[in-house]
């Protein structure tokens, strides 16, 4: 679920659904509400290229400045940092102790992580305690011996630890009280107001909170994520570490984009104007790009559709979270038939599980106890994880030192590709966010199911769906992953993909009709949200092929001639609003 109050559609979103079902119904689309699309007299101008390129850019800028160099100690340089945006925590269960990550349970001692010393004293890039207003451990009771143990035992013991965490009040370090606990893979934890608060206008009447905040819980939606995402049972990425970060708010997402040791964030919540519309343009966009062209790539949900019942979309065109080029957008399918809801928010780039998953949520509050966890809300840190853990494999392989980002780079390794791609990511031995991100994308595979109403898979699939190309980029993006549902069988095969596209041993050509359709979506969101080098759609080289206006694609036409005119105005009256209620640090 997204963590936002619940009601009726907003009309601004309302509007959006509309236009989007609109298209769907030209090309046979699902029952709803359906308008005239507005479209401008021209689309906002462009400059011809010679030839439009095959594949999005991905070269990165000339030799990064001051790479870092590999550490002494073994083990560290394949580090990588996931931000986990949420509410609550329970570091007692094993999915967070360091005694249980598949370092410490290998046969080779020399590897493991120092994970009971200050983290700045052996992370690149940590910033250390005298960046911060304050820093200290939490020194918890950890047992990695007894599975059956009571957690909220535990944090009744540890009652004093607890009551030293209070919140931020700032985006800046000087600003942030920053935890870590040490025996547990949480080498940061910082509190903000706004966990749970779902629309500005709320955020603004109750005002920031500040002074303590008891992070803990046995059982929460911020443990579904964080376990799905680099848990050591339940993870897509069992070798990474976590920064939590409790307070689902522009100052959590703010904070976090400032950080270059942190290597992705996933956020599984969303804010809107009114309930949850996702029509919402409070973000500092900018900051984002930046971020991300840095090296930090950015995950959000696509959210779970009108009234959280997967069955009208909800828009991600019109969200400062979820709609910017920059940022990985994730979608929701079935676990029984890849099916895709009908209500999720739409478009996607990309998509994972949506129901059922194994996760530490749902647990029965002892130390190994376990559940599942369901909609984007699982998805996105499913994907957010994948990432995450090729991005390790790949550092440990090349012996890089992380976490690193500069200029976009974030892996070094021998220059050169195998022989299904003498153009891969490694022609230049540097590996870029871009190219990661993109061999993400490439390596998801459609499910070919169609879409199911209310997230009801394989019992309300409604048909033709399943043969509408459109259908399945709207809610699919790139394609899906299970990761790891099926077994490590699966699990391992989907990265192997990745990883070859970025080594060059696997590849495969993009679809045409995918790429076209992509390039459409890139375009409409950089009209919306701002323009940068690194999409489908490159302002500097792309033109408006005739065949983006086709009427057989009425999605893709709309994308390209409706989205700017129709959408602009709107978000400019979101952004007025924003700025009025949110207030800024």
């Amino acid at each position: 679920m997204s963590i936002q109050l619940a009601g009726r559609r907003g009309l601004i979103g309302g509007l959006f659904t509309s236009v989007l079902l609109g298209s769907l119904a030209a090309c046979g689309g699902s029952a709803g509400e359906t308008t005239a699309i507005a479209t401008p007299s021209t689309p906002p101008a462009v400059t011809p290229p010679a030839t439009p390129p095959a594949t999005p850019p991905s070269t990165p800028p000339a030799t990064p400045p001051n790479l870092p160099q590999p550490s002494a100690a073994k083990g560290i340089d394949d580090v990588v940092v996931v931000a986990v945006i949420d509410s609550n925590i329970n570091p007692y269960h094993w999915d967070y102790l360091a005694a249980k990550m598949p370092q410490a349970l290998n046969s080779d001692p020399s590897d493991d992580l120092p994970l009971f010393e200050d983290p700045a004293k052996w992370l690149p890039g940590h910033p250390g305690a005298a960046a911060f207003k304050s820093y200290q451990p939490l020194n918890l009771t950890i047992d990695p011996t007894d599975p059956a143990a009571d957690t909220a035992a535990l944090a009744v013991k540890d009652a004093a630890e607890w009551g030293k965490i209070n919140y931020s009040e700032g985006t800046g370090n000087a600003d942030v009280n920053y935890y870590w606990i040490p025996g547990t893979k949480i080498i940061g934890h910082v509190a903000f107001s706004g966990a749970s608060i779902g629309d500005p206008t709320t955020s603004y009447l109750l005002g920031n909170q500040t002074g303590p905040v008891n992070t803990f819980a046995t059982d929460s939606h911020g443990i579904g994520t964080s376990s799905v995402a680099a848990g050591n049972i339940h993870g897509s990425c069992p070798n990474c570490l976590i920064v939590y970060v409790h307070g689902t708010s522009e100052q959590a997402n703010e904070w976090v984009a400032k950080q270059d040791w942190i290597d992705a964030q996933t956020n599984s919540w969303g804010l809107a104007l009114v309930y949850r519309d996702r029509a919402y343009a409070g973000s500092d966009t900018e900051l984002q790009r930046e971020a991300v062209e840095r090296g930090q790539q950015i995950f959000f949900s696509a959210g779970n559709g009108q009234e959280n019942a997967f069955v009208v979309p909800n828009t991600t065109l019109q969200s400062s979270q979820e709609g910017p080029d920059w940022i990985v957008t994730v979608g929701a399918t079935d676990s029984v038939d890849n099916s895709s809801p009908s209500g999720h928010g739409k478009p996607a780039d990309i998509s994972s599980l949506g129901d059922s998953y194994p996760s530490a949520y749902g647990n029965d509050g002892t130390a190994n106890g376990a559940g599942t966890f369901s909609g984007t809300s699982n998805a996105t840190p499913v994907i957010a994880g994948l990432y995450a853990e090729a991005l390790h494999r790949l550092r440990k392989t090349w012996a890089s030192s992380g976490p690193m980002q500069k200029g976009g780079v974030i892996a070094t390794g021998p220059a050169g590709c195998k022989a299904a791609n003498a153009d891969c990511a490694l022609a230049d031995g540097q590996l870029t966010v871009h190219e990661l991100r993109n061999a993400l994308y490439r390596s998801a595979t459609y499910s070919g199911t169609g879409w199911n109403v209310g997230g009801l898979g394989g019992i309300t699939t409604i048909p033709f769906t399943e043969s509408v190309p459109e259908l399945e980029y709207l809610a699919e993006g790139h394609g899906n992953f299970r990761v790891r549902m099926d077994g490590e069988a699966t699990y391992e095969a989907e990265l192997a993909r990745i990883l070859g596209f970025v080594d060059g041993s696997w590849f495969a050509e993009q679809d045409a009709d995918q790429l076209e359709w992509m390039r459409a979506l890139s375009y409409c969101t950089q009209s919306l949200w701002g323009s940068w080098d690194y999409g489908y759609w490159n302002p500097a080289t792309n033109s408006v092929p005739p065949d983006f206006t086709d009427p057989t694609w009425p999605v893709r036409a709309w994308l390209m001639v409706g989205c700017p005119g129709t959408l602009t105005p709107l978000i400019f009256a979101e952004r007025l609003y924003a700025g009025y209620y949110i207030p800024r640090p």
